[in-house]
């Protein structure tokens, strides 16, 4: 569900303060300065993705300050992921004060003090992430909050081509934590690779390529001919490569595509709307060729048979 607030429908002396408790319930407690003799105006569109908030808005210049009283009275554990669209924002937190223009990138630390400047009328999309989320992903989470990174270049170029993506399109439920899995961790090899050099910059260029591999197998899951050779194919790389990026995580590449197959299967039987398909016809429809193989994986994965599965979803429906 997408909510919406514009200042139009208050009354001019009240928009300030309407303003300020929208934003503060939407993103983190602040206080806010105008910094026109115009009327204010703000209007803004939030809504949920998977476990991040999403909102785009628009706003008069204003100063807008986070301290220990506003942190007090309204804790929220999360970073907050800005992309300027219009407008410029000076952005203090920690030891940096950095400039961001349009199409720049933002990390802001919704736990520490700070403040963003606005000298003219801006447009941003901004993402609150919970802290859990992004803090173990990062290299230097002490260091991150403060930094801005240009949109139009190396991992910066990117995140916003993907988080503009991300922003303007409403996604189906099964993709929407993937999607926001994604969205996550490209904020983490963005941050990542504009603080970092050597060897922690090799890991941020590595889980770039793992990025952009699983947005592929993500697209092409219902292909029984995705094999290793024919991703690395795709991408100009060798089939070693491949296999080396996913050795550095939880689960090699066959292994996640299998797991990703199988929740995309589990999703489709939980579905009132696919009842009337086959549990075979699920399977194939998401690659698998193999009914045994696709059966014993499946309970081996949810400790429960296809079947069964179905029918919990059925009976609790």
């Amino acid at each position: 569900m997408q909510l919406r607030f514009d200042t139009s429908t208050v009354p001019e002396k009240s928009r300030l303060e309407f303003w300020q408790d929208v934003s503060s319930r939407t993103f983190v407690g602040m206080r806010m300065e105008p910094l026109s003799e115009r009327p204010f105006f703000g209007e803004l569109a939030a809504r949920k993705v998977g476990t991040l908030g999403l909102t785009h808005l628009r706003s008069a210049a204003k100063r807008v300050f986070r301290g220990s009283a506003e942190i007090a009275s309204s804790s929220r554990d999360c970073y907050v992921v800005c992309m300027q669209l219009t407008g410029t924002c000076v952005l203090r937190q920690g030891r940096h004060e950095r400039l961001a223009r349009t199409g720049d990138l933002e990390l802001f630390d919704g736990t520490r003090p700070g403040t963003l400047l606005f000298t003219a009328d801006y447009q941003r999309i901004v993402v609150t992430i919970p802290r859990h989320e992004l803090a173990p992903l990062l290299a230097a989470p002490e260091d991150a909050p403060g930094v801005v990174i240009p949109g139009d270049s190396g991992a910066g170029d990117l995140l916003s081509t993907y988080l503009r993506a991300f922003a303007r399109n409403d996604l189906p439920e099964p993709v929407v934590g993937s999607a926001s899995d994604v969205l996550v961790r490209l904020v983490a090899v963005a941050f990542n690779a504009s603080r970092l050099g050597g060897e922690v910059a090799k890991v941020s260029v590595e889980e770039g390529w793992r990025e952009k591999i699983r947005g592929y197998v993500e697209r092409n899951l219902a292909n029984p001919s995705l094999r290793p050779e024919t991703v690395a194919r795709h991408f100009g790389i060798g089939k070693r490569y491949l296999h080396e990026l996913f050795a550095r995580t939880d689960q090699s590449f066959m292994a996640w595509v299998l797991a990703r197959r199988l929740e995309r299967c589990a999703e489709a039987l939980r579905d009132p709307a696919l009842r009337s398909r086959t549990i075979a016809d699920i399977a194939f429809a998401w690659g698998f060729t193999d009914l045994s193989h696709f059966g014993r994986n499946f309970k081996a994965r949810f400790g429960a048979t296809p079947r069964e599965w179905r029918g919990r979803a059925t009976r609790n429906a």
